[in-house]
């Protein structure tokens, strides 16, 4: 008799245990595979976003040793422009230039600054590139 009640009592155990697991799995499962939705979508976001900063560099020239003598950004512009004809024979206009300003705090006054120029297109930066 004691040996049948503990039977039924182990018996109770596991079907309680197991119907309590069983509702824990029906709950946990759907959350699983919200989880691995999720972990996919940060995946996609985050190439997403490495394209995104890739492509925001790809019109960019960073310009080195252009004296540091300008007052204004509309004077930095006419310097770049003057190197880009005496030197590359290229004509460089406002309408192609997305942003154009120098890079870095300004420091120390006997050290130049490198020039980011951003092109609104890319083919003028392949054509300044292959001159």
């Amino acid at each position: 008799m004691k040996i049948e009640m503990k039977k039924q009592t182990n018996d109770l155990k596991e079907s309680i245990t197991r119907n309590i697991m069983d509702r824990i799995d029906e709950k946990l499962t759907p959350m699983i595979e919200e989880n691995e939705k999720l972990k996919q979508k940060i995946g996609n976001l985050e190439n997403e976003i490495e394209y995104l900063k890739k492509e925001k560099k790809t019109n960019n020239i960073v310009i080195y040793g252009l004296e540091e003598r300008e007052k204004s950004i509309l004077e930095l512009f006419q310097s770049v422009k003057e190197i880009f004809k005496r030197d590359l024979n290229l004509s460089v206009e406002e309408n192609e230039v997305n942003r154009l300003y120098r890079l870095g705090k300004n420091k120390a006054e006997n050290k130049q600054r490198p020039v980011l120029l951003s092109f609104i297109n890319g083919w003028k930066k392949d054509q300044i590139i292959k001159n």
